[in-house]
């Protein structure tokens, strides 16, 4: 089995999943898979029985995913193990929000399919673990959750996933908002991308991370970039960002990467008028 086609796969079908594109997941379900729910007692066994099983869920919930790290290993050469490790908030109509820490853990073999000439993947085991209490009623989400959460995290974010790959060998798909600021380290051959929680080493030059997001980061040093976002002062020849880290910026640059900052801020500003007069006519 192709262990990146695989890791691609099971990252798109968890983003689709979170934005209530549930169809792809269970289209990948194997005959017989096995599927774990999040919640104490959920226990799905059979393609028929997890189609039947969201087909009787009628709920409006949204939900905000955040960064996404995966790990696979090829136990055996028909077999791909992958796992998911992610944050998401669930939102419910009531405007409670509730955020928990999940893993997803898939287990992928190859498949003879009709119509198919070559092999396709197909997924046996499907375990979340996030466990609570689950309510009598509740089949697939928890809409009758027992109120131990706290309704003060998470917000919805229009950021984006960037994907990297770790030099751990772990794949990142990181939300673009929560990157703070990336250093080149190995004479440029990687990266080091800092957030509010973590430095991340992956295994992408600064160059190439920034000719792949030209919106996203603004170069103030060759040895830096920055996500404007969190850029909250300029002073001579340096750049503090909101986790209080002060970078450099040479005097050749100094001019040109503050007139960038203004332009961005300038356009999100010019983004954001766009967005409340659209909302103001729909209202």
């Amino acid at each position: 089995m192709n262990s990146k086609k695989i890791t691609a796969l099971t990252i798109e079908l968890i983003q689709r999943y979170y934005n209530n594109d549930i169809q792809p997941f269970l289209d990948y379900m194997d005959e017989d898979i096995l599927w774990y729910g999040p919640a104490k007692g959920q226990f799905l066994k059979g393609h028929d029985a997890a189609v039947k099983a969201w087909g009787n869920e009628n709920n409006t919930l949204t939900f905000t995913l955040g960064d996404i790290k995966l790990d696979h290993i090829t136990s055996h050469p028909s077999y791909i193990e992958t796992i998911a490790s992610y944050s998401v908030t669930t939102h419910y109509p009531s405007g409670i929000s509730i955020h928990v820490d999940q893993i997803s853990h898939f287990t992928w073999c190859e498949r003879k399919i009709d119509g198919y000439e070559e092999k396709q993947p197909r997924m046996l085991v499907s375990h979340v673990s996030n466990l609570y209490k689950q309510h009598k009623e509740d089949s697939i989400y928890p809409v009758h959750y027992e109120q131990v959460f706290s309704n003060n995290m998470g917000t919805v974010t229009s950021s984006e996933h960037l994907s990297f790959h770790g030099l751990n060998h772990s794949d990142y798909y990181l939300m673009s908002d929560y990157i703070n600021w990336i250093e080149s380290t190995d004479n440029g051959r990687h990266s080091i991308i800092h957030t509010n929680d973590e430095a991340i080493h992956v295994n992408t030059s600064i160059t190439r991370i920034s000719e792949e997001y030209p919106d996203i980061f603004l170069r103030c040093h060759r040895c830096f970039l920055v996500n404007p976002r969190h850029v909250t002062h300029i002073s001579r020849f340096k750049v503090v960002l909101s986790d209080k880290k002060e970078l450099p910026i040479p005097e050749k640059k100094y001019t040109a990467f503050k007139k960038a900052v203004n332009d961005y801020f300038n356009q999100y500003k010019e983004q954001s008028l766009q967005t409340d007069a659209f909302k103001e006519r729909l209202s």
